[in-house]
């Protein structure tokens, strides 16, 4: 009799072992995937919030003029004033 209840115990201890490793390998896996979920959540929100923030502030296009100008330093008629009010635009910008 002595060596079934030892079976006995064994089993159960057993038992009781792989239920509590299979309750914490699901309760983890369950915390993952809550986990994984909320930064879904919060990376789409992110992203609404860019695509909210771009419609509200439309990207600022150069003039073609500002652009295309070359300015040449060594130009006797180099209008100074506009190379500067130009380069002060560029930074504003």
């Amino acid at each position: 009799m002595s060596t079934v209840n030892v079976l006995r115990y064994s089993a159960l201890a057993l038992g009781v072992a792989v239920g509590l490793k299979t309750d914490l390998s699901l309760k983890s896996a369950a915390e993952k995937e809550h986990e994984k979920n909320e930064l879904e959540a919060q990376l789409k929100l992110v992203e609404k919030a860019k695509a909210e923030y771009a419609k509200l502030h439309p990207v600022k296009k150069e003039t073609a003029a500002a652009s295309s100008t070359k300015i040449d330093l060594e130009d006797p008629n180099l209008d100074y004033a506009a190379v500067i009010l130009n380069a002060v635009e560029s930074l504003k910008q």
